[in-house]
């Protein structure tokens, strides 16, 4: 027979069940209703079981509980800061002006050409994720040609535009959009 997990005395179990049943957390909620089937008599192993977690995590959320209390029990991951941005402000508005005009090969703006401004700008390497994150940040869209197919008839398209009364396309870039929201609503 397994042995019991010993909870320090930090919470009754009726308190371990009214945090469980009020937390508005979702991790946190997972962190007491494990405490409270553990102070209801449970092994580590079947808590785990009935909450849909790992025994290994139940051990780490007994661990934290009984050498914290209450305050161990919170999400941590709502305090990582994240990854440090690329650029600051100022380089930020600088990268802003250079969108503005074409890049040194002289195609789109994509988030690798970004990153590799950012390089020189900063003078250490980014990547591209850290590129493509800079340029929504600065409200940047992705600029990409709609592909075209290879036995693509451009007469024939100029024609079908023509009888169906569709709409030239944009010079913008942009994608229309459609009336009445997402998709499945009619």
């Amino acid at each position: 027979m397994a042995g019991r997990t010993k909870l320090q005395p930090h919470l009754t179990p009726e308190e371990l069940k009214e945090r469980y049943r009020t937390a508005t957390d979702r991790a946190e909620r997972i962190h007491f209703h494990v405490l409270w089937l553990i102070s209801q008599g449970e092994t580590q192993v079947r808590a785990a079981h009935l909450v849909g977690i790992s025994d290994r995590w139940v051990q780490e959320i007994v661990k934290r509980f009984n050498a914290g209390g209450v305050e161990a029990m919170r999400d941590r991951r709502h305090e990582h800061p994240g990854p440090p941005r690329a650029l600051d402000g100022a380089g930020e508005q600088a990268l802003l002006a250079a969108l503005k005009g074409r890049p040194a090969d002289g195609g789109l703006w994509t988030s690798g050409k970004a990153a590799e401004w950012i390089g020189r700008h900063t003078g250490r390497r980014v990547s591209t994720v850290s590129g493509w994150r800079t340029l929504r940040r600065l409200g940047q869209k992705p600029q990409r040609p709609r592909p075209r197919h290879h036995r693509a008839d451009p007469e024939a398209q100029e024609a079908f535009k023509e009888a169906t009364g569709a709409a030239p396309e944009r010079s913008t870039g942009e994608v229309p959009r459609r009336e009445g929201g997402d998709l499945g609503d009619g």
